[in-house]
């Protein structure tokens, strides 16, 4: 999505408080949530109701163009428990390659990434090279009636959770959770609502602008977590989606983000890393990567000028080679003035 003018300041993700009081008729603590495990086979069978039939599917060769964060001495004051692994770069002649924003990591060690037109972008990846292959494919989402997704207001998509074929996708404007069988039939995949946040959620106490909608999407065990982008007292306001789909804002603490909107989020079983992104029209984007576990919170990362930086909204993270890799992905909002950067950073022991 486009940048929007953020004041500067430093990011302590910590011990947060909770939201305002919610809605009495809502009781949170007793509040049945929404459970990945329990909907899995409902929702792969609604999303593909013909089987495993793949759809149309673009297919192209992408530009990886390898590029360096910065000198020695500028990564080495900006990395504080990451090391960078590598960066490029990506292009390609399809005009619809591009405003990449949720990211995740496919079993075979391809990334997938949703697109702000509402399209599924997998990027091919060598995991043990550890540098993309080249190749990528583009799918146009489908609405639950299997027609595809059109225009800013339905097909907005900024956040991704993908497990056991299901690609959760959170949206913008039409603030909303769907669910596509991606994995069996692709391109074919029709989307099946898993939670209507609305623009004006009971357990948030304001409303949610268009464009600060759910950018962040986790899956924390079997519990589905959102992150809003919007900022409400310096802190990024998360929530757990409820069995009937429903946002509970005030049930867990909030992000601190001194005023720095929250625009990714990925779990591990252990921690929860978030990525903040703060945009001045002076000195360009501040990215913001943090770790936090029982031990606490720590700053990964801090990104700016002059190191290579942009627009970075997808954050995804990878355990399964014996190291902690966080990929980093940028959203070049279609501009030929900005790019789509691939970061690659392996967390510190």
């Amino acid at each position: 999505m486009r940048n929007t003018l953020w004041i500067l300041g430093g990011l302590l993700l910590a011990s947060a408080c909770r939201a305002s009081a919610p809605d009495p008729a809502i009781s949170l603590e007793d509040a049945a949530l929404w459970s990945f495990s329990d909907r899995l086979a409902p929702l792969q069978e609604a999303s593909c109701p013909d089987g495993a039939v793949p759809g149309y599917e673009i297919s192209t060769l992408i530009d990886v163009e390898p590029v360096s964060l910065g000198s020695a001495d500028d990564v080495s004051g900006a990395l504080k428990g990451v090391e960078f692994k590598g960066g490029w770069a990506l292009s390609s002649p399809v005009a619809s390659f591009g405003g990449l924003s949720g990211l995740d990591i496919l079993p075979d060690g391809d990334l997938l990434a949703v697109s702000d037109s509402g399209a599924f972008i997998r990027v091919g990846f060598d995991q043990a090279a550890l540098q993309p292959t080249g190749q990528a494919s583009i799918a146009f989402m489908q609405d639950a009636s299997g027609d595809i997704l059109i225009g800013k207001a339905d097909a907005d998509s900024e956040g991704l959770a993908y497990r056991d074929g299901i690609a959760l996708v959170s949206f913008e404007r039409n603030h909303r959770v769907l669910a596509f069988n991606y994995g069996l039939c692709g391109a074919n995949a029709r989307g099946i609502e898993v939670a209507d946040i609305g623009s004006r959620p009971q357990t948030l106490g304001q409303s949610i602008r268009g464009n600060a909608g759910a950018e962040a999407l986790a899956l924390d065990g079997d519990e589905l977590t959102i992150g809003l982008e919007t900022v409400i007292n310096g802190q990024g306001p998360v929530a757990t989606i409820s069995e009937d789909g429903a946002p509970l804002f005030a049930r867990q603490t909030w992000l601190e983000t001194s005023g720095v909107p929250l625009v990714g989020m990925d779990r591990t079983p252990e921690a929860l890393f978030s990525l903040q992104r703060a945009y001045n029209p002076l000195t360009g984007n501040t990215i913001y990567v943090r770790q936090s576990d029982e031990a606490g919170t720590r700053l990964l990362a801090k990104l700016k000028k002059p190191l290579t930086v942009d627009n970075f909204e997808g954050i995804a993270v990878d355990s399964r080679a014996g190291v902690t890799r966080i990929f980093l992905i940028a959203d070049d909002n279609f501009s030929d003035d900005q790019q789509t950067l691939l970061f690659v950073f392996e967390l510190k022991s």
